[in-house]
């Protein structure tokens, strides 16, 4: 069986197309752990509508999608555990393809897919056409938390989600709790595969540049920073991963985009500060 944990909040409308794809599922043997971080019951109705159709197991977290997470986790009986956002939706043969890709390879403890919009292009980030074992240097471009599945079995070895990182977080840190997750799998010596023919959707992610898209980059940016320093990667890395937005800011400064130009500048003044500031910031 899978157990889907959801967390969401201050959603319902994704979250109602989410569960209808989970109610054409050709892969029938799974439950929904939908952890709910709002302060109302509005999700009441939307539960009450969709049990019929599939295991729902509705309960109640504190903010923080890796807190969420690692809750929903606590209770999960399924043999395999993921972990769609509230705003993705699956293909009707999502579970199918998983079951059949753990099957196959039973010496995997993850496996990764691809995330793509309604029109098949890839969204949140990309991803390649290749089957490939995910490994520190390439684990970037091998799927985001909506496409993880992983064997429970596994969790003894990983453990839940960092709760210092990852949106909602009490930390600075935004971002960073799926990757995190993936390179300490891999520290604990497990296999884990990326397959591009394993796909859940997910639309695209604003392109906007606004103050709030600002400031949400320069947020992400401290939490991949802070994931530098505490996975260790070497320093010469670091400056790698500082080179491409280095140049992309000095790109658009110079051709007057004001607003790409703040975005560049928040997003690797972000990941300064993270690496910087890690571990260091629960002592201020």
């Amino acid at each position: 069986m899978f157990s889907l944990i959801v967390c969401t909040v201050d959603r319902s409308d994704q979250l109602e197309r989410l569960f209808a794809s989970l109610k054409v599922q050709r892969y029938a043997d799974f439950e929904v752990i939908l952890v709910d971080q709002n302060l109302d019951d509005r999700l009441v109705g939307l539960v009450e509508g969709h049990s019929p159709f599939f295991t729902i197991r509705h309960i109640r977290s504190e903010r923080g999608i890796s807190r969420a997470r690692n809750n929903g986790m606590a209770i999960a009986t399924g043999t395999y555990i993921c972990f769609p956002d509230d705003d993705c939706w699956y293909e009707p043969d999502t579970l199918e393809v998983a079951n059949r890709l753990f099957a196959a390879n039973s010496a995997l403890s993850i496996i990764t897919g691809r995330t793509l919009d309604a029109a098949g292009r890839s969204s949140v980030s990309p991803t390649g056409d290749e089957k490939l074992a995910i490994t520190r240097r390439n684990y970037l471009k091998c799927g985001n938390s909506n496409s993880i599945f992983v064997r429970h079995a596994a969790l003894g070895v990983i453990g839940g989600f960092d709760e210092d990182l990852g949106v909602g977080a009490s930390s600075p840190f935004q971002s960073g709790e799926e990757a995190d997750f993936l390179l300490r799998a891999i520290a604990g010596g497990l296999s884990l595969m990326y397959f591009p023919s394993l796909i859940v959707h997910h639309d695209q992610v604003t392109s906007e540049m606004g103050p709030k898209q600002i400031e949400r980059a320069r947020k992400y940016g401290r939490g991949f920073g802070a994931l530098m320093r505490k996975q260790r990667f070497p320093f010469p890395y670091f400056l790698y991963r500082l080179a491409r937005p280095f140049g992309s800011w000095l790109i658009a400064a110079l051709r007057s985009d004001k607003a790409a130009a703040q975005y560049k500048r928040a997003w690797l003044t972000g990941i300064i500060e993270g690496y910087a500031t890690w571990p260091r910031w629960r002592k201020g």
